[in-house]
């Protein structure tokens, strides 16, 4: 730090050089007692004391300081707070208090983390979110496997055990999305018996959409092999796919409740 003049000093209040004769600070416009007298160059007889009546704008720079210091370190809820908090609490603090004033909500907000990360450690699958969404990580993989689970279940059969594997897939049927299934199956049996058929379906990537305890949505990529025939007459074409399952759980395993192709 460089040696201050003798008609320099520091500003008690944010620490920048100014005149020794100043009555305000023009850096943080706080009001304080000359250390000389402006005409005479003389010491004042108060240069211990100090004043402070900040102006109107000097609270939204008191607030700013907080704000910068959260931003530092890159957590977007810390800024949040540092905005949200009263402008009266940094009015006549230095600018050591007020540093150490965010440190202890940094602080705070980091117990609060831990302790929110224990509690949905504790809750397991079983974690939800006061608004209804899973959070908890087992839960939500539970969702995910599930989704590609059932749509490989749904799109796949083969002509040779087609009846098998129809029962397999409608055991995970919500009622009404069984009765679209049948009816679907009903049109394409005769056709994948004739030519003998083989739908082979493979989920390749899944990601939540929306899931909450008891309904999600997930978007599902598959690859998808249709085979024609047999031997040397055999056809066979591949295609790429995407997928949005809905999934619905009353008290046992998901269930698909509804299937769009998005091609």
């Amino acid at each position: 730090m460089a040696k201050l003049k003798r008609d320099q000093r520091v500003c008690p209040f944010c620490a920048e050089t100014i005149k020794a004769s100043a009555i305000r600070c023009r850096f943080c416009h706080s009001d304080v007692t000359p250390l000389i007298d402006a005409e005479s160059g003389a010491p004042t007889t108060e240069q211990t004391r100090t004043r402070f009546r900040p102006r109107a704008e000097a609270a939204p720079e008191a607030a700013s300081e907080v704000v910068e210091v959260a931003e530092e370190t890159g957590d977007a809820d810390e800024v949040e707070v540092a905005k949200a908090a009263p402008r009266a609490r940094f009015e006549g603090l230095s600018l050591h208090q007020r540093l150490t004033l965010v440190l202890s909500v940094l602080v705070v907000l980091a117990a609060a983390g831990v302790g929110t990360l224990w509690w949905q450690a504790e809750q397991g699958s079983a974690t939800v979110a006061p608004g209804g969404a899973l959070v908890g990580d087992d839960a939500r993989t539970e969702v995910l496997v599930a989704g590609a689970d059932l749509a490989q279940r749904t799109l796949s059969y083969d002509y040779k055990t087609l009846a098998n594997d129809m029962e397999v897939a409608r055991a995970r049927m919500t009622p009404a999305f069984r009765k679209q299934y049948d009816s679907t199956m009903a049109e394409v049996r005769a056709n994948t018996t004739k030519n003998k058929i083989v739908l082979q379906t493979v989920a390749v990537s899944s990601a939540i959409i929306s899931a909450t305890e008891h309904k999600a949505r997930v978007l599902v990529f598959v690859n998808q092999t249709t085979t024609a025939g047999t031997g040397k007459n055999a056809n066979q074409q591949a295609l790429q796919n995407s997928l949005v399952i809905t999934l619905t759980r009353g008290g046992g395993d998901w269930a698909i409740s509804k299937l769009k192709m998005l091609g």
